[in-house]
């Protein structure tokens, strides 16, 4: 695995609240892994579905879609059975989530990106943009509500406490609002210890202070993901 010594990993957790770390809340699972229709619905997962702007009766009618499981059911339905069988005693706190999502904006991810971080990060944890700064690098100091990152990095579901998780590439520049949300060195196992990415794909150029328009919790400028294969 390539050890890259002038570099040191930054995990942006947007979804964490300040003062909270890694271990108290995360995204938990009703399986023995993680899946798009084994998610717990919990107030870490209300904050990731918020801050990917899509709305709880999407997500609901995404898993039905893809999965053939209506997380609202009352009824015990699927073909899984077992320790991955589909929860009714969960349809009730489905039912009592609440996820704010801005109606007029579209999704952070699209939809076949949502299901593959979903279901391809095996033990949850948080939603997290990672990327590789250089070691003298200093992230802004004192107050500040957004940040703007610049590069090639990744964003998706990482387990800080086992080491696990899947991410997409993002190419381009993500401006996030970080008042409910936290930054720093990677809390626990690197992300790249992990994955073993090649540092082209896992890289911030920029990480400067931003602003954000009200109320929007980011503003994205990424370049079309048709480009990178070109």
């Amino acid at each position: 695995m390539p050890h890259y010594p002038h570099l040191r990993e930054i995990a942006c957790l947007p979804c964490l609240p300040a003062g909270l770390s890694v271990e108290d809340e995360m995204l938990e699972r009703t399986a023995p892994s993680f899946g798009f229709q084994y998610a717990m619905p919990n107030a870490a997962l209300a904050r990731v579905l918020s801050f990917l702007n899509i709305s709880k009766p999407n997500f609901i009618a995404l898993v039905k879609r893809r999965k053939g499981i209506d997380l609202l059911s009352t009824k015990e339905h699927g073909a899984e059975a077992g320790a991955w069988r589909y929860r009714p005693e969960n349809a009730r706190l489905w039912r009592g989530m609440k996820v704010r999502n801005d109606q007029y904006r579209p999704q952070l991810l699209d939809d076949d990106e949502i299901v593959e971080i979903f279901d391809n990060a095996s033990y949850g944890g948080q939603l997290a943009i990672a990327g590789m700064v250089d070691t003298s690098f200093c992230l802004p100091s004192g107050s500040y509500s957004a940040l703007r990152l610049s590069g090639r990095f990744q964003i998706g579901i990482i387990d800080y406490i086992w080491g696990s998780g899947h991410t997409v590439t993002w190419d381009g520049a993500l401006t996030l609002d970080l008042s409910k949300g936290q930054i720093g060195d990677a809390p626990g196992y690197s992300f790249n210890e992990v994955c073993d990415f090649a540092i082209d794909y896992f890289r911030f150029n920029m990480i400067a202070r931003a602003d954000v328009p009200r109320g929007a919790r980011w503003h994205e400028e990424r370049r079309p993901r048709v480009a990178l294969a070109a």
